[in-house]
């Protein structure tokens, strides 16, 4: 339902209840506390090593920025090139050994030859059993 122009926006409760955070003039004329000079040589020696160093600040996630798609572009070649170097990694574990020439099959060595069966000489008489007999 839209409040009708002769109604005001806020009612009396909601400007009650509204706390302003601004510093009276006393408080802004005395020098800041311990605490808070502390936390401001903190934040100023921060903000100092991240510009000085360049590698530091470099790597922090700078806030409310989209990525770059240039970088997103990187990232993902990158992946794909990790992925695609541990597969040809693990292909090459699993694969035959590799030698610079190829082995040839030794095979075992006789150092006494067996003599030759006798052939025979007189032709068989008699015909080979066609029952097998039991034992």
């Amino acid at each position: 339902m839209a409040a009708d122009f002769d109604e005001p926006v806020f009612d009396e409760e909601f400007v009650k209840s509204a706390v302003f955070t601004e510093p009276s003039a006393r408080e802004r004329a005395r020098p800041p506390s311990r605490r808070e000079r502390r936390r401001t040589r903190r934040a100023a020696r921060r903000a100092r090593r991240g510009a000085l160093s360049g590698g530091a600040g470099r790597f922090r996630r700078r806030r409310n920025r989209e990525p770059s798609h240039r970088r997103a572009v990187v990232q993902l070649i990158g992946g794909v090139l990790v992925l695609f170097a541990i597969s040809f990694a693990l292909w090459w574990w699993n694969s035959a050994p590799r030698d610079p020439e190829p082995v040839r099959p030794v095979s075992p060595t006789v150092t006494h030859s067996p003599e030759p069966a006798p052939v025979p000489t007189a032709p068989a008489t008699e015909a080979p059993p066609t029952v097998i007999p039991e034992v």
